[in-house]
């Protein structure tokens, strides 16, 4: 599944992601290309999140424990208390070492007669050296399920004949036995240039001139040399790229999810979500910086359409959001923002939100929902998916756009996928798997009269999903939002006329 940036951004995935704070160049990739975990991929998804299991108990081993209880593992190893300590130890080391690597895989995209040049050469061994020091202290860690790095000692040898371990290169004499004659000459020569006069330094310039050119030829061949050795060893290069980059997004998952107190997801059997104490991280921040607090959802989802009525600004679209959010990050290996969750895995993961919005190619909000929605049914023919529809059809007429609402819930119905809608529309709610309603504006609030509409609003409503019977009518509560938003006096006296 293509992970496009609307989706990212509309369902809050973008918003996690630029928290997610991988330390290397490969795990900053490894997060721009996240795996999707289709069904039949449930065995490998679950050792990604035994490792994202495994790395959260390193963190908490080399930190203060984190706020909120620790999440159940599910079965993934454990670590023994008595050695936090120097797992806490070691665990810096591997940290210390991942942001000095330098990305490398440009340099190794070369014919391997097209020579490195000095800095390259640095590059390399810099990249060989800190390899070195890390797998050094993982090694002495609880491994990683299917992570192991290749030994890369020969290469390292190779860029290093002195033994020093040091991250600094330069052509040896130990490469080539010309080099160290050809340098003492030329050390020689220089001294004799410093001492002799007018006459005697013209000749020995030139001597140097020869000399210099012979020097870089003899450094030419040996640059060949190496890169030819080096670039035989390419592979083994690559193969240790791609695992540090899966060990830094094991660390970075993991420490989002210390951060978030986030839980590891169960995954289910079939098409049946449970969430519970939902929560969606973007809102509850922006809630958060004005002194309020998110209503936590409960929610259970099954094959076939569930729809969500109730009043305007009750937070259904923040309930489609978090869904799908919690979905996406499932899917690709995270921890979700929840109590507790059971998913499974879906072939697609969609949201059509009622708006026009970036790329409608000129198409009204209507048409908009009605192309996604018939790409997505084209695209997932035969699989299954996940579609979150935020007031479909609200951008037609009233009747043709109850209908159509109706319609397609009863089609979703038919079909290999589980589905959420909110809608206002009556008689939508009778054909849908089930029902839920926000429970609205219950609380009577006196005296506020003088504050900010929107926060007035707000302490009014309860934004819990209740379950509610199919056919239940939807909340009238548009008329209480206007009052509380201000509306016009004497506008707000014709409308309450004419209801």
């Amino acid at each position: 599944m293509e992970l496009t940036l609307e989706l990212r951004e509309e369902s809050g995935l973008q918003w996690v992601l630029e928290r997610l704070t991988p330390m290397s160049p490969f795990g900053r990739a490894a997060a721009r290309a996240l795996r999707w975990y289709a069904p039949g991929e449930e065995a490998a998804l679950t050792t990604e999140l035994d490792n994202v299991a495994l790395a959260l108990d390193l963190w908490n081993a080399a930190g203060p424990a984190p706020a909120e209880p620790e999440p159940c593992c599910c079965g993934a190893p454990r670590l023994d208390p008595a050695s936090l300590k120097d797992i806490a130890a070691l665990l810096r080391g591997v940290t210390r070492c991942l942001p000095l690597f330098h990305d490398i895989r440009g340099s190794l995209d070369r014919d391997p007669e097209n020579p490195f040049d000095l800095v390259e050469l640095f590059e390399i061994k810099h990249f060989l050296v800190t390899l070195e020091q890390l797998t050094e202290a993982y090694a002495k860690l609880p491994p990683f399920q299917n992570l192991a790095f290749v030994p890369m000692s020969e290469s390292l040898d190779l860029m290093d004949p002195d033994g020093r371990r040091l991250p600094a290169f330069s052509v040896s004499e130990t490469y080539h036995p010309d080099l160290g004659p050809l340098r003492t000459e030329k050390a020689a020569l220089e001294r004799s240039i410093r001492a002799a006069g007018e006459e005697e330094k013209a000749a020995l310039l030139d001597r140097r001139h020869r000399l210099t050119v012979q020097e870089d030829l003899l450094e030419l061949e040996v640059r060949r040399d190496l890169t030819r050795r080096l670039m035989a060893r390419r592979a083994e290069f690559l193969s240790n790229m791609e695992a540090l980059g899966r060990m830094d997004l094991f660390l970075a998952k993991a420490k989002l999810a210390k951060r978030y107190g986030c839980v590891r997801p169960v995954l289910s059997g079939d098409a049946r979500i449970t969430l519970r104490g939902l929560r969606h991280p973007q809102v509850a921040e922006e809630l958060a910086s004005r002194g309020e607090s998110f209503t936590r959802l409960d929610l259970d989802l099954s094959a076939g359409c569930t729809v969500i009525t109730g009043a305007n600004m009750g937070g259904k679209t923040v309930s489609l959001r978090s869904a799908v959010l919690s979905l996406l990050l499932c899917q690709c290996g995270f921890f979700v923002f929840a109590e507790s969750a059971s998913l499974p895995l879906f072939h697609e993961v969609s949201l059509i939100l009622a708006d026009t919005g970036p790329g409608s190619g000129g198409l009204s909000s209507f048409g908009r929902e009605v192309h996604l929605l018939d790409r997505l049914l084209q695209r997932t023919r035969g699989q299954r998916f996940f579609l979150a529809l935020d007031e479909f059809a609200r951008g037609t007429n009233p009747q043709e756009g109850a209908a159509l609402a109706r319609a397609l819930v009863r089609y979703l119905g038919t079909l290999d996928c589980a589905a959420l809608m909110t809608t206002h529309y009556d008689g939508v709610s009778d054909v849908a798997g089930a029902h839920y309603q926000v429970a609205g504006l219950v609380r009577e609030i006196q005296g506020d009269e003088g504050d900010d509409p929107r926060s007035r609003i707000a302490r009014r409503m309860d934004y819990r999903l209740q379950s509610a019977p199919p056919g239940a009518p939807c909340p009238r509560d548009a008329l209480r939002v206007c009052r509380l938003l201000d509306l016009e006096p004497e506008l707000m006296a014709l409308f309450q006329a004419d209801l």
